[in-house]
């Protein structure tokens, strides 16, 4: 893909420390692991959980978009 930046590895990808703070939140999360008799994944509604996932959104965004140079 043109115009995409390449990583030596996916652990040096920019946007990487916010998905594991993500990750790491929804593995501990009351509401997050809620599930519902049959195991099912009951999706409570998490504030911290859509803060955390915004800002992974924002990281994975910026690390693929080129930042536009505005002329002073």
């Amino acid at each position: 893909m043109s115009g995409t930046p390449s990583y030596p590895s996916f652990i040096d990808a920019p946007w990487v420390e916010a998905y594991v703070r993500l990750a790491n939140h929804c593995i501990t999360c009351a509401a997050c692991t809620t599930v519902d008799e049959k195991g099912v994944n009951l999706e409570l509604p998490c504030a911290t959980a859509d803060q955390l996932n915004k800002a992974y959104r924002q990281a994975r965004r910026a690390s693929i978009v080129p930042a536009l140079k505005h002329p002073r």
